[in-house]
């Protein structure tokens, strides 16, 4: 093992395209960029097909003023790297019976695209809480009824959104 490293035979050189190099210039070198690939080998009506969106929350039943935890999974299907194009920065939001983020306050969000990259087979997994409470205002509060509610995520995607959705049902008993 010795007499490889004396010899050298590890090192690049600048002038000598098939000796390695030390610079570290890995990218260089690479034969195939997995981003752009995936853009041209998946047409972008099949990229939705790839990611798939569940949402799931700790118990099926809570008491009043219990915070209700919730978890988002997003997972690409697919043993090669898919983005998806979004309306905003924001890639997802989730939405408590159809108000956005429990909140009837309107957040400025830019109007640019961008984009939701997924590597290859990746998982990417959030928590949430939800204090059984709506926000009406920056500063009132009003509490959640008992009863059967929904809490849904969704990608921001420009296609197929729908596709890109989930929800579940949880019931705040007395």
């Amino acid at each position: 093992m010795r007499r490889i490293y004396e010899s050298e035979a590890l090192s690049r050189d600048d002038d000598n395209p098939f000796v390695p190099g030390e610079n570290g210039d890995k990218d260089r070198y690479r034969s195939i960029n997995w981003e752009n690939a995936s853009h041209a080998f998946v047409p972008r009506s099949l990229r939705s097909f790839a990611i798939s969106v569940s949402i799931e929350t700790n118990h099926e039943r809570y008491a009043v003023g219990e915070p209700v935890a919730f978890r988002v999974t997003f997972r690409n299907r697919l043993p090669i790297p898919i983005s998806l194009t979004t309306w905003s920065p924001v890639r997802w939001t989730w939405a408590l019976d159809g108000v956005e983020e429990a909140s009837y306050v309107e957040e400025s969000v830019p109007d640019e695209t961008s984009t939701f990259q997924f590597s290859r087979a990746e998982r990417k997994q959030f928590t949430r809480q939800w204090s059984q409470q709506f926000r009406m205002s920056p500063t009132e509060w009003s509490s959640a009824e008992p009863g059967e509610h929904t809490v849904s995520v969704g990608i921001n995607a420009t296609r197929d959104a729908e596709r890109l959705a989930d929800s579940a049902t949880f019931v705040i008993e007395e």
